[in-house]
């Protein structure tokens, strides 16, 4: 363990030294064969390094590189590549990657993306592999968004346990998968909507047999009622004398007039006899 007076003189000696160097070159300056050179700005490069009669030479980076700080390199760092830019490279900024909806940037840049290929019903798994230069790549695993067995409800959001019709009794017409439920046999919605229609037709029949008959009854009536007005009822006229009562001097007279005809050998002889 070192002493702690000899840690003091350590540290001065260090402040000494760094102050002195500090003095010997500017702040943006690198001392470079004994010479503090100027660095260069970002966005350029070194072209010719500081001499005894002259200083640093820089030029601008070349297309497809830049240099975002004060340097004393003779070469800039290339852009950043990328499937799609958020931000282009410029001479003094490196470009800035982005992904598309529906993509998965395959490393820590985002310069490549590959395409999420889970569905519905399934949660995406990454996992991180270090490469060189700090770069992190991601690889990509879709998995099961729920338990075997329940499904993913899109509605709500969240996962429902599966129907069991083995457990209420009654056949399986539809196992169920991710997205969806299982279906029993009862639970048919196309037979309860066949059966509906079914009923609205047999009632729509037998309304349409109701009317028919009403309204043959009330035809029928109303012609028997008609029929019934035409007809007229026969009153007999009595055709006797005693229904007919005369005065004393009709009464008194009685006429009874016979015409009998003879003919014979062509002549026909009348005899009418009057008797009071």
């Amino acid at each position: 363990m070192i002493p702690l007076s000899s840690s003091l003189v350590l540290i001065c000696v260090w402040t000494i030294w760094t102050s002195g160097y500090a003095a010997d070159c500017g702040e943006r300056q690198h001392k470079v064969n004994g010479r503090c050179c100027d660095l260069c700005p970002p966005g350029e490069k070194v072209k010719h390094f500081c001499s005894e009669h002259q200083q640093t030479v820089c030029v601008p980076c070349e297309k497809g590189s830049f240099s975002d700080q004060h340097h004393i390199l003779g070469i800039c760092e290339d852009c950043q590549s990328c499937q799609e830019y958020a931000q282009k490279c410029t001479l003094t900024t490196n470009a800035k990657c982005s992904r598309r909806p529906g993509f998965l940037c395959s490393n820590s840049v985002c310069s490549r993306c590959e395409e999420n290929k889970c569905v519905q019903g399934e949660k995406v798994n990454r996992t991180a592999k270090t490469k060189s230069k700090g770069l992190i790549e991601y690889l990509y695993q879709c998995e099961p968004l729920c338990l075997d067995t329940e499904y993913f409800d899109a509605k709500v959001n969240i996962c429902r346990p599966r129907t069991q019709c083995s457990l209420v009794g009654l056949p399986e017409r539809f196992p169920g998968n991710k997205t969806h439920n299982s279906v029993c046999e009862q639970e048919r919605p196309e037979i309860a909507g066949d059966s509906m229609y079914v009923l609205l037709g047999v009632g729509f029949i037998l309304l349409s047999l109701t009317l028919l008959i009403l309204l043959s009854y009330v035809c029928i009536k109303k012609f028997k009622k008609l029929k019934g007005g035409k007809s007229t009822d026969f009153v007999p006229v009595s055709t006797k004398t005693s229904d007919f009562p005369l005065s004393k001097e009709e009464s008194s007279l009685s006429f009874i007039i016979q015409d009998e005809s003879k003919c014979s050998d062509g002549f026909c002889v009348s005899h009418t006899e009057v008797t009071t």
